[in-house]
């Protein structure tokens, strides 16, 4: 190993790969890792790949067990991953005017979330309890950083990947369970490694062209489009919310069970999640609400937006489109009940999606209406 330099060495672990990285000699560690995590000294990181569905409450215990399997030092630093550790590896470096940096990367990304929105339930249904590290980053440099630097290190690195995330096309700044180590050596140094510093940009740069080519490596470089579903899902609008909403307003029938119409609910839901003019249609609102809330919006800008003016009612147009388009005139009657009314979530929302939500809504329970009366023969009564 040169002077400054890293060994990969793999092993493997109930069956899965676990990938062993030795650092050129005694370096500072500050990392998220549940084991080894905080500030540290070692010489020694490792990546354990587990099943997708992984679940144990002591993690820690199966690291452990990798330590002394392969007589790893008791101050190192150990990582999880879900990802498929030998198709996804992914080591980058670069240097800037002399400032080196070695990445040590693993990217899967079926958990990726904007920071402050949720995981759609889709999702989560797919995903372990205790989900290990899905974007794991090791940043090594070769030159000694103080605390405070290696502090600032980490908002590099967290940038450099949210930035590889939206190169790829990746809907999130992260997932729900990365992780990230920053090692360098010994010593008194410098106290800065923020982007405008060399080291900084080093670290960037090897970050995100790192992680960018991880997630190539892990869906093939191939994107598919997300439905109104799953975004309205991360927007903390999902198929039980809108349940929740639609049954409020929804007027009993001693001869129809509750349960048979919320099934009749999530079925129409879900065929329409497949419908293209309604994906158009409610991706154009939910585009427009988050132009008005970055104050993007021609003639609605200094925070009218949020203030639902009565000249706006391009939210009334988009929400009778798509209630004529999903069930005609009794879908608008409805739609206009529920935007009036808003029930539950629809309560919560903005001016564009509470009047595409309660259109959505609205236009599903007139389609169950219609079609419960049309197989009791009752229309014409």
């Amino acid at each position: 190993m040169s002077e400054f330099d890293v060994k990969i060495e793999k092993g493997e672990y109930l069956g899965k790969p676990v990938v062993i990285v030795r650092l050129p000699g005694r370096y500072r560690v500050l990392s998220s890792t549940i084991m080894g995590g905080g500030f540290a000294e070692t010489d020694t990181l490792f990546i354990l790949e587990v099943k997708m569905g992984y679940d144990n409450n002591r993690p820690e215990e199966d690291l452990e067990e990798v330590c002394r399997r392969y007589s790893l030092p008791d101050d190192c630093v150990g990582f999880m991953t879900a990802a498929d550790v030998n198709r996804v590896l992914t080591i980058k470096r670069d240097e800037v005017n002399g400032k080196k940096v070695i990445a040590v990367i693993t990217a899967g990304v079926t958990n990726a979330v904007y920071a402050g929105e949720r995981l759609p339930q889709e999702v989560i249904d797919l995903l372990p309890k205790h989900v290990a590290g899905t974007i794991n980053i090791i940043a090594v440099v070769d030159q000694p950083i103080q605390d405070c630097g290696m502090a600032g290190g980490f908002i590099t690195i967290t940038e450099a990947k949210s930035a590889a995330l939206m190169d790829m096309k990746v809907k999130g700044t992260g997932t729900t369970s990365d992780a990230v180590a920053i090692a360098c050596p010994l010593g008194d140094g410098d106290k800065y490694c923020g982007p405008a510093t060399d080291v900084g940009i080093a670290v960037a740069r090897a970050v995100r062209e790192g992680v960018a080519e991880s997630i190539r490596k892990w869906n093939g470089n191939t994107f598919r489009a997300k439905d109104f579903g799953y975004r309205l899902d991360e927007l903390g609008v999902g198929a039980e919310e809108m349940w929740a909403a639609a049954s409020e307003l929804y007027i009993p029938d001693p001869s129809w069970d509750i349960e048979r119409i919320k099934t009749m609910f999530m079925r129409h839901l879900a065929v329409l999640r497949k419908d293209i003019n309604v994906n158009a249609m409610i991706f154009a609102a939910i585009n427009m609400e988050e132009m008005g809330n970055r104050n993007e919006m021609f003639g609605l800008d200094d925070g009218r937006f949020h203030e639902d003016p009565v000249h706006l009612v391009a939210d009334e147009l988009l929400g009778i489109a798509l209630a004529e388009y999903i069930a005609g005139t009794k879908g608008l009657f409805e739609y206009v009940r529920y935007d009036k009314k808003k029930p539950g979530v629809l309560g919560t929302l903005g001016p564009f999606l509470d009047d595409i939500v309660a259109s959505l809504i609205g236009s599903i329970m007139s389609r169950i209406y219609t079609e419960l009366l049309e197989g009791e023969d009752k229309l014409g009564s």
